[in-house]
């Protein structure tokens, strides 16, 4: 597990596109008060899992609006069993999608998993959201036929220069 100083404990501050100055950071105890707002409409069931994250084999990252404390989005990280693989889930509030925000909390999940030396990160994404695609393209992802609704994309973390690259002009960092 990297070190306390690393990516995975560090905060980062940046202005969206539409203004919202974000916060993110690694998830915390008490962010459980700030999750029924934001998972409304995702099932108990997954909450739960954000509750009682194990940090051995899990992380998650939370962008807040720092004017509101507002959660805005949402990583999540989960070791696979073999320790070199993890799956990761996100989730961004509606009115912030396409502003970047899933952009900078990808990024961050990416290097967290470099720092721990993992090997792969992969996601089920709906063959439908092309605008994740479109975003896991550009961040290095292959994606994966798993049926007709669903694609699984992968990163091989050893070969990428994910945290290397930009988005085409969504964020700015300060």
């Amino acid at each position: 597990m990297p070190d306390k100083g690393d990516v995975g404990s560090s905060e980062s501050h940046a202005t969206l596109p539409g203004g919202e100055r974000v916060l993110i950071r690694r998830a915390r105890p008490e962010d459980v008060a700030l999750y029924p707002d934001f998972l409304a409409d995702v099932s108990a069931q997954e909450s739960d899992k954000l509750s009682h994250l194990d940090y051995r084999h899990e992380m998650a990252f939370v962008a807040l609006d720092e004017g509101t404390g507002q959660m805005l989005g949402l990583v999540r990280l989960k070791d696979e069993l073999d320790e070199k693989t993890a799956e990761f889930a996100i989730l961004v509030r509606s009115r912030v999608k396409g502003h970047g925000l899933g952009w900078l909390l990808m990024q961050r999940v990416i290097n967290y998993a470099k720092a721990k030396r993992l090997r792969r990160v992969y996601g089920d994404v709906l063959a439908e959201n092309a605008t994740m695609l479109q975003m896991c393209a550009e961040l290095g992802f292959q994606a994966q036929d798993m049926g007709p609704d669903l694609k699984r994309v992968v990163l091989d973390l050893e070969t990428s220069a994910a945290s290397d690259r930009q988005p085409s002009g969504a964020v700015s960092k300060r």
